[in-house]
């Protein structure tokens, strides 16, 4: 007889990655509202700075070329993490059905993680592509820099996308306090927008918001990378906004770990 062959089992995060990323197939008109959602914001900005630039030519050295550029790739970078992800991880903690992830002897967080990588494959990367191919052949934002700009900005956007999975995912732990999280996630959302540089570059904000968004997690999501794209970060300084992007990734990680364990101490669960 022929010896039967057992196909190797997969990695289990990539499984999960590989579940979210079939529901998101799945789920397709949930995933199109969200892209057209994304091009929605993009035109509003795109119009609100055309207004802006008709009355001068630069911007806290920002050209109108520079701008659109930025407004384009901003948002498709921020697409990247879905609403779906904090909204279905918050109705677990309030219906008790984490009880089911509890069980499991997985990492939670990474778990997290991986649901919103898989999702993102498809969600996500859609969102981006299609922006940047509108961007270039509609609205004519640049290319990268140079090629090496091009190559630290996909580095950039790896670490961003990362980091905003691990901000998600702590701020998302809040529900175990207040089993409701749609305030927390509208407030999450309109804080990252703007730490970010989402909605305004950093160096357009007033002083003492520079300040803090200059160190903050939030600024590797969008501003690092497109900061290297547009060549405004180069050499050293592109290196050493990628050293800080790294080095708030692990103290995020860190401080997700610990909040997770901190909300399973205090787990209370609504529902029947």
């Amino acid at each position: 007889m022929a010896s039967q062959v057992r196909a190797e089992p997969r990695p289990k995060y990539l499984s999960i990655a590989q579940t979210a990323f079939q529901q998101a197939i799945t789920y397709r008109v949930t995933t199109l509202t969200n892209i057209v959602l994304t091009f929605i914001w993009v035109f509003i900005l795109y119009f609100l700075w055309k207004a802006a630039f008709n009355e001068s030519a630069m911007i806290q050295g920002f050209t109108w070329d520079d701008m659109r550029t930025y407004v384009v790739i901003a948002f498709g970078l921020n697409a990247l993490i879905g609403w779906r992800i904090s909204a279905n991880m918050m109705l677990t903690i309030r219906t008790g059905d984490i009880l089911r992830d509890l069980t499991r002897p997985l990492n939670y967080c990474l778990n997290q993680v991986s649901v919103a990588t898989g999702a993102a494959m498809v969600e996500g990367i859609l969102s981006l592509g299609l922006t940047m191919v509108v961007g270039l052949v509609f609205i004519g934002i640049q290319p990268p820099a140079t090629p090496l700009a091009a190559v630290l900005f996909l580095v950039a956007v790896l670490i961003g996308f990362l980091t905003n999975a691990l901000i998600v995912f702590s701020i998302s732990l809040l529900t175990f306090w207040t089993l409701n999280g749609v305030g927390i996630a509208w407030s999450r959302e309109a804080v990252i927008n703007i730490l970010s540089g989402t909605i305004i570059p950093l160096a357009m904000m007033p002083g003492w918001l520079r300040i803090i968004a200059d160190v903050s997690p939030m600024r590797g999501i969008v501003s690092t990378p497109l900061m290297i794209y547009l060549g405004k970060a180069e050499g050293s300084e592109a290196l050493a906004l990628l050293a800080l992007s790294a080095a708030w990734l692990v103290a995020m990680w860190l401080f997700a770990n610990w909040a997770w364990q901190a909300a399973f101490n205090r787990v209370e669960i609504q529902g029947g």
